[in-house]
C-alpha cells in the first residue's frame, strides 16, 4: 500500500469520525434544546438534576443559557450540523470538493471546542453548576475536533505523496 493510499484511507476513516461525532452532538443539542424550552417553561422541574453540582436545570435556567436571546443549545445544534454537512460533502463528494476543505473542517471543530469550553469554564465557575448533557457534548466536540485534525493532517499527506484524490 502506497504513502498516498494509506493516507486517503486514514482520511476517510477520520472523516468518518468526525460524521458519527457530529450526528450524535446534533442529536444531543436537539434534546438540550428541547430540555431548554421545557427547564423555560417550567424552572425546578427536574429534568437532569442529581445535585447542586451536576445540574442541567440550573445550568439551563441560567442567564447563561442563551446568547442574545439565542439558546446555546440552538448555537450548538448548528454547529454540529455544519460539521455533519461539511463531513458529509467530503465523504460523499470527494472528488468534487475542494482542497481545503479538511482544514475548514478542524477549523469550525477548533472554534465549536473553544466556544463550549468557554461555556464549561461559566458553568463551573459562574453558575457553580455543571450540566452532565452539556459535558457529553464537550466530549463530542473535542473527538469530533481530534478526528477533523487527523483528517487534514492525513488530506496534507497524500497531497505531498503525489495525491490526485484532492483539488
Amino acid at each position: 500500500m502506497s504513502c498516498k493510499t494509506a493516507s486517503r484511507d486514514r482520511e476517510r476513516l477520520a472523516i468518518r469520525f468526525v460524521l458519527l461525532f457530529s450526528l450524535a452532538g446534533s442529536l444531543l443539542a436537539a434534546y438540550l434544546l428541547k430540555l431548554h424550552a421545557a427547564i423555560d417553561g417550567n424552572p425546578g422541574r427536574g429534568l437532569c438534576t442529581f445535585n447542586d453540582t451536576l445540574s442541567c436545570d440550573k445550568v439551563l435556567a441560567s442567564s447563561y443559557a442563551e446568547i442574545w436571546g439565542t439558546p446555546v443549545a440552538l448555537i450548538g445544534l448548528l454547529g454540529f450540523l455544519l460539521l455533519l454537512g461539511l463531513a458529509a460533502w467530503r465523504l460523499c463528494w470527494q472528488d468534487r470538493s475542494p482542497r481545503w476543505l479538511p482544514a475548514i473542517l478542524a477549523l469550525v471543530a477548533g472554534l465549536g471546542l473553544l466556544f463550549e469550553l468557554g461555556m464549561t469554564w461559566v458553568e463551573f465557575f459562574i453558575i457553580h453548576a455543571l450540566c452532565p448533557y452539556c459535558l457529553v457534548a464537550l466530549g463530542l466536540i473535542a473527538a469530533s475536533f481530534v478526528a477533523a485534525v487527523v483528517a487534514w493532517r492525513a488530506q496534507r499527506a497524500s497531497v505531498r505523496a503525489g495525491g490526485t484524490w484532492v483539488r
